[in-house]
């Protein structure tokens, strides 16, 4: 009974946030993107939770494990939603093979980093955990949001080039990542913690991808003819309620099993437009209430550990962006050359950093994962704390770079 009165007051947080929270600022600075991208109600369910009131227990968390999987699962399935090859066929293909070189880039320089300071750190883990988590250390590091510049959209009198390459490749990084996710949780399967064979990992991997797919290719079908927007709406909360609960009994991310969905969905269905309005509209609630139960696991600790971890994470998440953006722009034949600074313009994680990090906490439940989420969340609060004043700086029309 008790988790139903902590449940409704999360709703009635979620209702009053969605209302009065999210809202545009003519300047961005560091204070309204903090309000701007939820971030704050990480904190507010870190005092719900059992560092502090004790409303959110251990035992509601457990209850409300599939709250937290569904939310999981429709961020994911939003996400996927709006890759519609329509509208990626859009953009030059040389702007897709910039996003997927320089995520591999950071991703690889997180892994080096990472690794061998988690075999300092965590000296009684197992050598898998410890690959397991560099390489997930490297997917979070190379996670972009687009809400940091589609709020500096308001602000900004003249949007160039420049802009809408950066808008393109922060919208596109989190499927690599999420990508990733998938060969993580596939080839370092929970109970399992060390790599299986090659063959179990590429089953894996073809189960949780090959499972959204029909399904969505079934939704499709029973929902091609009229349909009011209520109950479409009602039966696609149903459909990834399902397949988060699946992904989640299974040991597979809801996060990435759901983007499946979200993408197979939405390249079959001609109702994109009629159903993105529908989909933003649970967006921020659903948000909030993810939000809130992530503050509320988390179990904050910070010691030198956590802090050089943080430092690293973030030092190499600068670096890898400033390097590779404009060495690949060259090699991809950019007609324009970028700001010297345009690696600037990807330090925030946004919803899917937070997303990414505690889909990796909930699929291994392991001493080891606690650690994971404190770095985790602790480097994407001062990625958004920091972003808005480098993305100021790296759109400055310096060094020949296009941004006007």
């Amino acid at each position: 009974m008790y988790a139903f009165y902590a449940f409704g007051l999360i709703i009635l947080i979620a209702f009053l946030g969605s209302r009065f929270a999210f809202r545009r600022r003519n300047q961005l600075s560091p204070l309204n993107f903090f309000w701007l991208s939820g971030i704050v109600y990480l904190f507010l369910g870190l005092y719900l939770g059992e560092m502090g009131s004790g409303i959110l227990s251990g035992n509601v968390l457990t209850g409300l494990t599939p709250i937290l999987s569904f939310s999981l699962g429709w961020i994911g399935f939003i996400f996927g939603f709006q890759l519609e090859h329509r509208y990626l066929r859009k953009f030059p293909r040389n702007y897709l093979g910039l996003s997927l070189f320089q995520s591999l880039v950071v991703m690889f320089f997180g892994f080096a980093g990472s690794l061998p300071l988690l075999r300092i750190l965590l000296p009684t883990a197992g050598s898998g955990i410890h690959t397991g988590m560099a390489v997930a250390f490297g997917l979070l590091i190379s996670l972009n949001s687009p809400i940091l510049l589609n709020a500096a959209a308001f602000t900004m009198n003249r949007k160039g080039r420049s802009y809408y390459l950066a808008r393109f490749l922060v919208s596109i990084s989190g499927f690599w990542a999420l990508l990733g996710l998938s060969f993580v949780t596939s080839f370092w399967h929970f109970p399992i913690a060390n790599p299986r064979s090659l063959g179990k990992g590429v089953m894996l991997m073809l189960v949780s991808t090959a499972f959204p797919v029909l399904l969505g290719w079934m939704f499709h079908l029973l929902t091609r003819r009229k349909i009011s927007e209520p109950d479409l709406l009602v039966y696609l909360l149903g459909l990834v309620f399902f397949v988060s609960g699946a992904s989640f009994t299974f040991h597979f991310p809801p996060l990435y099993v759901c983007m499946v969905l979200g993408m197979t969905f939405s390249n079959l269905t001609k109702k994109q437009e009629k159903i993105y309005r529908l989909l933003l509209s649970t967006e921020k609630p659903l948000y909030i209430i993810l939000l809130i139960l992530i503050g509320a696991l988390w179990k904050l600790s910070f010691g030198y550990e956590i802090a050089l971890m943080v430092f690293i994470l973030l030092l190499v998440r600068i670096l890898g962006y400033a390097v590779s953006s404009p060495v690949f722009a060259r090699l991809f034949g950019f007609p324009w050359r970028l700001p010297s600074r345009f690696g600037l313009s990807f330090l925030s994680f946004g919803g899917i950093g937070v997303a990414y990090a505690v889909s990796l906490h909930q699929v291994y439940p392991l001493p080891e994962s606690d650690y994971f989420l404190s770095a985790a969340l602790l480097s994407i609060l001062l990625g958004e704390i920091v972003s808005p004043i480098a993305l100021r700086i790296s759109l400055r029309p310096t060094d020949g770079g296009e941004t006007g």
